[in-house]
């Protein structure tokens, strides 16, 4: 895996240099920018489903730039409404057309890079999508963003390999080569990454580069293990993830939940990952 790689795909970086992300909130986006000193994101992280894209994605857009004008954004966009249910065959059928242009409106006019995460975690056993309805959905979403000759958007196909145990079951969902922009996968306990010996995400890195697609994670955190620990925290997760990324020269983008979960989000088993909030972490983290 440590060959020289790249694509020359949407935004991605020259080999040695991989972009930097954060989220995702604006509260905590800010005291993560405050806590890294000189090293700036260039990524913020933010999230809209596609029944709530005309009600409140305006106002996510607005929010980072008023956190920064030169922001690149990586969007999650969640295919399913919460309260009415599965909505990917739909956007299939062209019900969802209208959020969808509105969506491209927006995103032309912001200018900057922007990473779409199409159905993120995909894979995810709770989103209960099927492969083939999937597939067709990020289909018609690509071929509208083509028509409507978007430039600054790359469609990023994003897992989480700790929900399966063979490749073979995330590569049905894949939508192909012409579709796809950038590889992303979600990485949270270390477990899955820890000295490269899981084989799933092993595997997923594998693909990505004989596809030819960059590979960004999408999202992670110190789950189960948290800042709190200091030095014991650094060294069983945040010294192995960077190990991870160096060792694979595919990863060309990192974006970091600085939560904690408890109070950020209703998961407090994993613990806080706010880096600013341990002197420690923080700057072994800037280091």
């Amino acid at each position: 895996m440590k060959d020289k790689t790249n694509f020359n795909q949407k935004f991605e970086p020259e080999d040695g240099k991989v972009l930097h992300g954060a989220g995702q909130s604006s509260e905590q986006f800010k005291k993560y920018w405050n806590a890294v000193e000189e090293y700036k994101p260039v990524i913020y992280m933010t999230y809209i489903r596609i029944n709530e894209i005309r009600e409140k994605f305006q106002n996510k857009v607005n929010e980072a730039k008023k956190l920064s004008p030169d922001l690149m954004l990586q969007i999650g966009l969640n295919l399913k409404a919460k309260e009415i249910g599965e909505q990917y065959k739909q956007i299939t059928e062209g019900k969802y057309d209208k959020e969808i242009i509105y969506l491209i409106k927006i995103l032309k006019s912001y200018k900057n890079p922007v990473f779409l995460r199409v159905g993120y975690e995909f894979n995810n056993p709770n989103h209960n999508y099927n492969p083939k309805e999937f597939i067709l959905a990020w289909k018609h979403m690509a071929d509208l963003f083509r028509k409507n000759k978007v430039k600054n958007v790359a469609f990023v196909w994003d897992a989480c390999t700790a929900f399966n145990k063979d490749i073979k079951e995330i590569m049905k969902y894949y939508p192909g080569d012409d579709y796809v922009d950038w590889f992303g996968n979600n990485l949270f306990g270390s477990k899955h990454f820890v000295d490269n010996k899981d084989k799933v995400t092993e595997d997923f890195a594998k693909e990505s580069v004989k596809h030819k697609k960059p590979l960004m994670i999408g999202e992670s955190s110190p789950a189960r293990v948290g800042v709190d620990k200091g030095k014991e925290s650094w060294d069983e997760w945040f010294k192995p993830y960077f190990k991870w990324i160096e060792d694979h020269p595919v990863c060309k983008a990192f974006c970091y939940i600085n939560w904690d979960w408890g109070k950020d989000w209703k998961q407090p088993e994993w613990l806080n990952g706010r880096i600013e909030e341990n002197e420690t972490v923080r700057e072994l983290y800037v280091k």
